[in-house]
């Protein structure tokens, strides 16, 4: 029986449904934001290798009871915000911040008995419900930096000084805040005495805020509204409250900052999200300006009871964190240059199906030197290659036809002097690294 044409064969019936939204919430990151991704974790990882940080992976999932403990609850994080679920009988929660699931590691591993200071950093998704706002979604890239078992003062400067650091390396105009929130011998007078001061200015707090007014006063002072910050001004301040080794502590770390000529601010009514810290807290903010709200670009401070509280022996903690979408919005708002990108040593032009698969073999060989290549194998016309060659700034190109495959040569040609040459495709290599070797020598 003849065959048929494939045009007149009959086409098996594909399914197809109307296109499912992205979850509420959820962001899907494009090539076109690329560049201001990579712009962000270059700089991260700058500051990963110049701090000597080591990397550590916490799961996205863990057990309920670790973000169920009262630090959490008081502050009803897991009711407002966290994922949680049971699956086949086990009751879990998509992680919503990293300290925690750090400090249990540290206990699971017993980690206590590695050289401390531990200097770690965790990149990865994390998870909050809530309400859907223009800088807050529902999963988000986050970079935590977390030094355990040291207390001094220079700990708590050296995260500030980071985040600092790193905002300035970015481009973005931040504000760096600092408050202390004592620790468990001071700070229960101070919270009682801000109580007081609290239910007389009770009208001015929304009342979803009011039940925290003797529950847990510090958390009020996250109302941002007019009216909130208005009440605020004459309200007690942490530091006439700070024991000794607080009030001391939070002065050195001052220092520290005032060393490097970092510029802050000693905000009173600074607070954070979760109700672990001690002592030093501190956050990054965009500037004020006029129709646009305030944005927490990067946060942290000092949680050394923590581990404690999840069932290990007392160990100083601290650290900060920030997300990377949060940065990344940032500097397009602040129309952030930029830096040029580096262009590739050598780009790999080929003109046919046997020189593409020639030139397979000695773009892995230049790799392999440590070379950058470039190269776009799926396009055929040696034009459109050229031009991806000069626009991603190639310092030199090979150029392979069928006539080349044939006599066992290339082409190398040298962007910037336009000088072209026919040499040994076997000779590509060291010719490759002599030219390169000249062409940086001559732009130092």
């Amino acid at each position: 029986m003849p065959r048929r044409k494939k045009e007149e064969q009959p086409r098996e019936p594909i399914k197809t449904i109307k296109t499912p939204p992205v979850v509420k919430g959820m962001k899907d990151v494009l090539p076109n934001d690329a560049k201001h991704w990579n712009f962000v974790e270059n700089q991260v990882r700058r500051l990963i290798s110049d701090y000597s940080y080591h990397r550590m992976e916490t799961p996205l999932l863990e057990k309920f009871e670790l973000f169920n403990h009262s630090l959490f609850r008081q502050n009803n994080v897991l009711e407002k915000e966290a994922f949680v679920f049971t699956d086949r009988g086990e009751k879990l929660c998509l992680r919503p911040e990293a300290s925690a699931s750090i400090a249990r590691a540290f206990i699971d591993h017993n980690m206590s008995a590695s050289q401390m200071p531990l200097k770690v950093y965790t990149w990865g998704s994390m998870f909050r419900q809530g309400k859907i706002e223009t800088n807050k979604l529902r999963q988000f890239s986050q970079v935590d930096f977390e030094i355990v078992g040291d207390e001094s003062a220079a700990i708590d400067g050296e995260l500030v000084i980071m985040a600092h650091f790193l905002m300035k390396n970015l481009g973005i105009n931040g504000q760096v805040k600092l408050n202390s929130v004592g620790c468990t011998l001071c700070r229960p007078e101070y919270k009682k005495v801000l109580a007081e001061y609290l239910k007389s200015k009770r009208a001015a707090i929304p009342a979803d805020l009011r039940k925290l007014i003797t529950k847990d006063p510090l958390k009020v002072f996250q109302c941002n509204s007019q009216r909130c910050v208005k009440a605020f001004e004459d309200a007690p301040q942490t530091v006439d409250f700070l024991c000794d080794d607080c009030r001391n502590h939070l002065f050195k770390v001052l220092e520290y900052l005032d060393e490097v000529k970092v510029e802050y601010t000693l905000d009173p009514t600074l607070s954070r999200t979760f109700d672990y810290y001690t002592k030093t807290i501190f956050e990054i903010t965009t500037p004020p300006q006029e129709g646009r709200e305030t944005i927490v670009l990067a946060g942290g401070g000092r949680c050394d009871n923590l581990i404690e509280m999840l069932g290990g022996e007392s160990t100083p903690m601290s650290g900060f964190s920030f997300g990377i979408e949060r940065l990344v919005s940032e500097i397009r708002h602040q129309q952030v240059e930029l830096p040029a990108k580096k262009g590739p040593d050598v780009f790999v032009a080929q003109l046919s199906e046997q020189a593409r698969q020639k030139a397979f073999t000695f773009f892995e060989a230049l790799r392999a030197e440590n070379f950058s290549v470039k190269a776009n194998f799926s396009k055929g016309a040696l034009k459109s290659q050229l031009d991806l060659a000069r626009k991603c700034k190639a310092k030199i190109i090979l150029i392979l036809g069928q006539k080349e495959v044939t006599e066992g040569t290339i082409i190398v040609r040298e962007e910037d002097s336009g000088i072209q040459e026919v040499i040994s495709l076997s000779n590509v290599v060291p010719e490759v690294k002599k030219r390169l070797k000249e062409i940086y020598k001559k732009k130092k």
